[in-house]
């Protein structure tokens, strides 16, 4: 059966720290397999500043590319910047395209947030509220891999890593069958097992009022 998805309503910039904010459904569009071996690559240069990509699908947050002149290898980014409250997820998926065994990496630059300094890679998501889902948090200076089961995260694996505020990072996840390994800034920090995604779409995510910016997102069927 097909879901309706409805259109969300940016009012997030409204919303102050404690707020709820109901998340915007959806699957993601159509369920297109990525060509193995082929690299897809996002670099928001083709995108209007001041507008999300129109390859990218919201769930929840103030998601729109800017200029950003110290970008590693673009002049512009793609940044949330909606304020929410604990634990309230802001979050993108990639429209239509699917993958099962994966290399998916993205620059980020955590640049603030009282309640959380996050940026993260979602994958096999199997919609919206159901997905892996790995993270940096400069406010914890640490890197984690969750599971996502019905909006409700559950972290299976952690490591204590430093994670600067206000600096450009690359957050890096492989899953391969039922094998993950997460790295941070080239440095393989995770290694876990976990069989309860196989297949599905790709995504950003940040955390409560965390405002962050993502750019050359990467991610290679295998």
């Amino acid at each position: 059966m097909n879901r309706r998805v409805l259109p969300i309503v940016f009012l997030a910039a409204l919303c102050v720290p404690g707020c709820q904010t109901a998340d915007n459904f959806t699957m993601g569009g159509q369920d297109t397999p990525s060509p193995i071996g082929k690299t897809q690559k996002w670099s928001f240069d083709g995108s209007s500043v001041g507008e999300r990509p129109t390859d990218f699908i919201p769930v929840l947050g103030v998601w729109s590319v800017a200029a950003e002149g110290s970008a590693p290898s673009s002049p512009n980014v793609l940044r949330q910047t909606g304020g929410y409250g604990d634990p309230d997820f802001p979050r993108v998926l990639v429209k239509d395209l699917t993958f099962a065994n994966l290399k998916i990496k993205v620059r980020c630059r955590p640049e603030s947030g009282s309640i959380d300094q996050a940026c993260g890679l979602i994958f096999r998501a199997v919609d919206s509220d159901n997905y892996y889902i790995t993270r940096a948090n400069a406010l914890e200076n640490n890197v984690r891999v969750y599971r996502v089961i019905a909006r409700n995260r559950e972290v299976f694996q952690s490591a204590n890593v430093p994670v600067t505020a206000g600096q450009w990072h690359t957050l890096e996840a492989t899953a391969v069958g039922d094998l993950i390994t997460i790295s941070w800034d080239g440095t393989q920090v995770i290694t876990a097992n976990d069989q309860t995604y196989t297949n599905g779409k790709i995504g950003l995510w940040t955390k409560a009022d965390s405002v962050t910016a993502f750019d050359d997102l990467e991610a290679t069927a295998q």
